[in-house]
């Protein structure tokens, strides 16, 4: 009995606060971390749940997420429904104490049928359930997130740069137009460089533009515990200095145990 009473005890504040504040207080976080590449910026989506107890996010549709982008002017350059269909059916979200939800969405920087101009962008993104825990949602601050981000120049040497792989093992596909019919890369996450200068020779096919491929292996002990691991593209100029830099991301790493769809 008493072994009871010291469980009831301990459960209480938890119980206790989920009463009295509201589905407005239960402990959770949501952010967007925008990643700007030279063709498409990537929107991860996080959701962490830093209480005791499971959340369940109900949603509508299967729209979990809104996402609008302006321009420094404050103009609309891309919607994420616009021109979307979604399923009209209930969907549930849960995530665990502790645990986390992510998702990715991307953009490849076209609105009205081309490139917008580089510089500095926001993102507003919004968490579209209508209830949590089967109460309703009566604000809604908690859910929205806005982040500045910076479109970069158009890279006339690089292009249609596509990843594939994961956990150390990746292999990169694409285009250039390079001097020689060379380029260069590296494999870094912003504080430890994991592949130095690489030289590559692309395809002696005719024309400006040549395919190329590559491939990357890191043993698994090496990967960073958590952020981005990056692929740098570059040209050289004749005189050696590094040019039409493209960052490529091969795999965000997250060391905690994480759920989402991408």
């Amino acid at each position: 009995m008493r072994i009871l009473l010291c469980v009831i005890t301990l459960l209480f504040p938890t119980l206790q606060k989920t009463v009295t504040n509201g589905v407005n207080e239960l402990d959770y976080r949501f952010y967007v971390i925008p990643t700007a590449g030279s063709e498409r910026v990537d929107f991860e989506i996080v959701v962490e749940n830093t209480g005791e107890i499971p959340l369940h996010f109900e949603f509508p549709t299967s729209q979990l997420v809104e996402i609008t982008i302006t321009d420094q002017s404050g103009k609309e350059v891309y919607v994420y429904s616009k021109g979307r269909y979604f399923l009209q059916a209930f969907q549930t979200v849960s995530i665990e104490p502790h645990q986390t939800f992510r998702r990715v969405e991307k953009w490849n920087y076209q609105f009205k049928g081309g490139r917008v101009p580089p510089g500095e962008y926001t993102v507003h993104t919004t968490f579209r359930p209508i209830r949590i825990n089967d109460k309703p949602i009566t604000n809604r601050t908690k859910l929205t997130n806005s982040q500045k981000f910076q479109v970069p120049e158009e890279n006339h040497v690089f292009r249609q740069v596509k990843v594939s792989g994961t956990k150390g093992n990746y292999v990169v596909t694409g285009e250039a137009n390079v001097n020689n019919r060379q380029l260069y890369y590296s494999v870094e996450d912003g504080h430890t460089e994991f592949i130095p200068e690489t030289k590559l020779l692309v395809s002696s096919d005719k024309g400006e533009w040549r395919p190329f491929k590559l491939e990357v292996h890191l043993p698994n002990e090496k990967l960073p515990a958590n952020g981005s691991l990056l692929l740098n593209l570059y040209d050289r100029s004749r005189d050696g200095k590094i040019t039409h830099t493209y960052p490529a991301i091969l795999e965000q790493l997250h060391h905690e145990k994480s759920r989402g769809t991408e």
